[in-house]
């Protein structure tokens, strides 16, 4: 849920947020779905001239309006490339991010016009100190820097909101939906047949969210801004995208014609995407993300991959690459 701070008053936005979440309680539930969690985003920070001061008192409001509405995560996205303050806005949330535990941060680097060298330059020495507040970096986990990554993607931490209403959009996590097709066309599976049946699948799954997103923009007054239909992993050993990978390939994930597998995936989901006609938003694509997804970080562990394995991969998957452990002195 994005929500249009310094646009509307803290009150509006109470209002239309409780409103859209009881609505999307009962609409959801009577489509027999329930989601994993529920989260919100901000504006960037530091675009708008905003001072470093500002940041405590609007964390602290949105942790609360989380508590109250039971929403598990919200992003601060902050602006390192215009903002000409942007040590001072990273040392403040340095500060407050072990305070505010629900927090996730999107560390802006690039846009359409340029890459930050100085912005990335901040970035790196940010994660480099977040990994020094505990034994093991895990406080990352809420951070990432992103690259001209599109307003309203749900996937965090590379979310941001843009607009002057409060608005939603959906992160499927549609990899169950292909490991099935793969699981049912066996050990003989051909890509081509594989395809046309995931395409066929999830553009009916894709409509269904549509409707149920159309229906709650017009029941709350909010903006629906899309779905995002990506591939991604989630800690449970089954959900896994090296998994889908190895059952399409034959071989480990990592083995030749994993960047093959990688691009047809993506363009399976961009092709439910036109088949469906539904509105879209974020990345839509293939997620590697190591640290969440037990079949790619067991191929790290045999040496199957690698980090430069992982970036050539991101070449096709239309979303980088994302929580992978690196040795804390890779920064300067």
């Amino acid at each position: 849920i994005g929500l249009p701070v310094g646009v509307e008053s803290q009150f509006i936005i109470e209002t239309d947020v409780k409103r859209l979440i009881e609505i999307s309680k009962r609409v959801l539930n009577n489509a027999e779905i329930s989601p994993r969690t529920v989260r919100y985003t901000l504006p960037p920070i530091g675009s708008e001239g905003e001072t470093a001061g500002y940041i405590p008192s609007i964390l602290k409001w949105i942790d609360r309006l989380a508590d109250e509405t039971d929403v598990r995560w919200f992003c601060l996205p902050i602006d390192l490339i215009t903002n000409g303050l942007r040590d001072e806005c990273l040392s403040v949330v340095l500060g407050q991010i072990n305070r505010f535990q629900k927090m996730f941060l999107n560390l802006m680097v690039s846009d359409k016009k340029k890459i930050s060298i100085p912005a990335i330059n901040c970035a790196s020495e940010f994660v480099l100190q977040v990994a020094m507040k505990s034994n093991n970096g895990f406080d990352n986990f809420r951070v990432g820097a992103s690259c001209n990554c599109p307003a309203n993607a749900p996937f965090f931490p590379f979310s941001r909101h843009k607009g002057n209403r409060v608005a939603f959009s959906f992160a499927l996590e549609q990899t169950d939906l292909a490991l099935d097709i793969a699981t049912r066309g066996g050990k003989n599976i051909k890509v081509d047949s594989f395809r046309d049946c995931l395409v066929e699948e999830l553009s009916i799954e894709l409509e269904k969210i549509h409707r149920l997103g159309e229906q709650l923009a017009f029941e709350s007054g909010c903006e629906y801004r899309g779905l995002d239909a990506s591939f991604a992993p989630f800690p449970n050993e089954k959900t896994s995208v090296a998994a889908l990978i190895e059952k399409l390939l034959g071989a480990p994930v990592g083995s030749h014609g994993s960047l093959f597998i990688t691009g047809l995936l993506t363009d399976s989901i961009r092709a439910a995407l036109l088949k469906s006609g539904v509105l879209s938003v974020g990345f839509n694509g293939v997620m590697y993300s190591l640290l969440e997804d037990e079949s790619l970080a067991s191929a790290n562990s045999r040496r199957c991959i690698n980090i430069d394995k992982l970036i050539a991969l991101s070449s096709m998957c239309g979303c980088g690459i994302d929580m992978v452990p690196v040795p804390g002195m890779s920064f300067p």
